[in-house]
């Protein structure tokens, strides 16, 4: 079993502060719904953001969905060997549904995601497709997998080859490995990561988007299932 954990995604309802801001405004407007309930997104409130803390880091609910749509459609987890988590920056953590469809329409994925922060669940609770908790700190959200690895994937990690590692996994009779990737456009992670997980890899010197180190852990890991 293969785990993979978006952890620190930039994805967050519209903080208070910028609410009465013309361009959440504008755009909460156009979309039918209140400045608050709407995902902070760089792409559209770009100048509400200029003095918010981490501004250029946060408002990134893009990263996620291709992340999704990357893994969902993933031949492990069509073969139900994948499990995957979404831990936002506020400790909220998303439990995905194996048998989700991510909408590849990025508008229609934004609402779904407004849609399950206000109800913690989506479409629901009788059939969960994503469930939302909050005050689920990263450690606890690694904890609750039982996983017998646990690697971070960083761009200071140890230099791996990424077949060459999967055989050495295999050969320690590895039954469920669980990924960390970044969720956030740039920097470092917030929480001490060296604490909570075994090792941290880097598949390249520079640094890559989490859908492209999804893609690559996914391939790797079916062809080491082989």
């Amino acid at each position: 079993m293969l785990t993979l954990v978006l952890a620190e995604a930039e994805v967050e309802l519209m903080p208070a502060e910028l609410c009465n801001h013309p361009a959440v405004i504008g755009h909460a407007r156009q979309r039918g719904k209140q400045p608050r309930k709407i995902l902070l997104d760089s792409n559209y409130h770009h100048a509400a953001m200029t003095h918010l803390p981490e501004g250029r880091r946060r408002g990134r609910p893009d990263i996620t969905h291709l992340f999704l749509l990357t893994a969902l459609e993933s031949i492990v987890n069509k073969q139900g060997q994948l499990n995957i988590r979404i831990h936002t920056r506020h400790d909220q953590m998303i439990t995905v549904n194996p048998a989700t469809r991510i909408m590849r329409n990025y508008e229609r994925f934004l609402g779904l995601l407004e849609q399950l922060f206000e109800a913690h669940v989506v479409p629901d609770k009788g059939q969960p497709l994503l469930s939302l908790q909050e005050n689920v700190p990263l450690k606890q959200v690694i904890e609750e997998q039982q996983a017998d690895h646990v690697v971070t994937l960083s761009q200071d990690g140890t230099p791996v080859v990424l077949p060459l590692y999967f055989k050495k996994i295999k050969t320690q009779k590895t039954h469920h490995l669980l990924c960390v990737i970044g969720g956030f456009p740039s920097g470092q992670f917030h929480t001490d990561i060296k604490t909570i997980t075994t090792e941290a890899i880097s598949l390249y010197p520079e640094m890559l988007p989490a859908w492209t180190v999804a893609s690559e852990l996914l391939v790797n890991y079916g062809n080491m299932c082989r």
